[in-house]
């Protein structure tokens, strides 16, 4: 048998469940919410530092390094308090995520980018991949990457 292509397709609730368990460590972080539309990933919430700070963020998704690696870039924050800088808050989602994901093998943070390899992540499950991603498309409620 010879596969020359293979479509993998992640429902939002299957991701927003494990980004949720990922972040549920994180006391600052309230009323998280996790959604997919077209072209983005949307995680908004809550962050507590004695009172709440709502924030908004949006990350792009592309393949990188010839089909290696999956690129997360935090593309854009809004932050529903008067006085803080987004620039500022980027700095500090960014290195809070670096420390959360320090030691993940297959996992790396570079500035605002969030590098993944897949073939890394998969082989932890038994699972090898061999060929290189060719594209991720980020859809209504969904996720399609291509092999």
């Amino acid at each position: 048998m010879i596969i020359q292509g293979l479509k993998v397709v992640l429902e939002e609730a299957e991701l927003a469940a494990k980004v949720r368990a990922g972040l549920s460590t994180v006391q600052q972080l309230k009323d998280l919410t996790f959604s997919l539309a077209p072209g983005v990933v949307e995680v908004a919430g809550k962050f507590q530092v004695g009172f709440s700070i709502p924030f908004k963020t949006q990350w792009a998704v592309e393949v990188l390094q010839s089909g290696s690696k999956l690129g997360v870039r935090l593309a854009h924050v809004s932050v529903g308090f008067f006085g803080m800088n987004a620039e500022t808050v980027s700095v500090q989602v960014m290195g809070a995520l670096a420390q959360k994901l320090q030691g993940v093998a297959g996992v790396v943070v570079e500035s605002d980018v969030i590098m993944i390899e897949p073939a890394v992540l998969l082989a932890k499950k038994g699972v090898r991949l061999a060929a290189p991603l060719k594209r991720v498309d980020l859809l209504q409620g969904r996720v399609e990457i291509e092999l």
